[in-house]
């Protein structure tokens, strides 16, 4: 199906998940794989707080939208690349399906 939305669609991401495992020998070896790469997206900004005691931090809830082919749960993480090349990492929260693509709130963390 075409989506008419990924004109908009100006930057690439990576999807990243937890998932847990362990070897041959039992070791754990759990941690983020890569699920999905290079998926073309738009991350959106809509505002962002100061917080944190005793680390002051600044802490934003955003969207990210993708096509609805891209696989992409709640919890996953997702860097994202943008235009100029700043990789901006995002922690996946609530993700909606609308007709021709996912909305994902995402929340960006970062230590001043």
């Amino acid at each position: 199906m075409l989506n008419p939305y990924e004109i908009m669609y100006d930057a690439r991401m990576d999807v990243y998940r937890y998932r847990d495992a362990t070897d041959s020998d039992g070791f754990d070896t759990s941690g983020e794989t890569c699920v999905a790469s290079g998926i073309k997206c738009r991350y959106s900004i809509s505002g962002q707080t100061i917080a944190g005691i005793p680390t002051p931090g600044i802490q934003t809830s955003n969207q990210l939208f993708c096509g609805l082919d891209t696989d992409i749960r709640e919890g996953d993480k997702a860097i994202v690349t943008l235009r100029s090349g700043q990789k901006v990492p995002l922690r996946v929260g609530e993700v909606h399906p609308y007709s021709f693509q996912y909305q994902c709130r995402v929340e960006r963390n970062e230590k001043l």
